[in-house]
């Protein structure tokens, strides 16, 4: 019976030991660059006639050697056109991670009611799109 009970424990403690063993073999997997916002929004509350700007900063999960031009695409909105204007592309100097644009709010059109406008970056083949930006726009009083 004692003889038993040594087996039970070693068949038990080498169970858990080699179930408990961690696989790191994707650490080097080739991985898709992400492109998106790092700024998750802006909210313009503006007077009538009023004119914001504000400036939205993307990130990119790796540097090139070259330059790199992305779409900026409305992917959701309930604002009218009129009341905002945005750099629909944005470069990605050469071996830098991060770019710009320039997002201006204008006080037309706008209620009480808050309006959204949400932007993403345009997926390619050669990377993927991040997180989107999401703009509020309201008339201030």
């Amino acid at each position: 019976m004692k003889r038993l009970n040594i087996i039970f424990a070693i068949l038990t403690l080498a169970i858990f030991t080699v179930s408990c063993e961690t696989n790191y073999d994707d650490y080097d997997t080739p991985r898709e660059i992400v492109v998106g916002f790092s700024t998750p929004g802006e909210a313009f509350e503006l007077e009538d006639g009023e004119e914001k700007t504000e400036t939205l900063n993307i990130f990119s999960s790796e540097a090139t050697s070259a330059d790199r031009t992305f779409n900026v695409v409305i992917v959701e909105s309930d604002v009218e056109p009129e009341s905002y204007t945005f750099e629909n592309t944005v470069t990605i100097l050469a071996g830098e991670r991060e770019g710009s644009i320039d997002i201006t709010g204008f006080g037309i059109s706008l209620t009480e009611e808050e309006k959204t406008l949400t932007l993403l970056i345009e997926r390619a083949n050669a990377y993927v799109s991040g997180g989107p930006a999401v703009i509020t726009f309201t008339r201030d009083e």
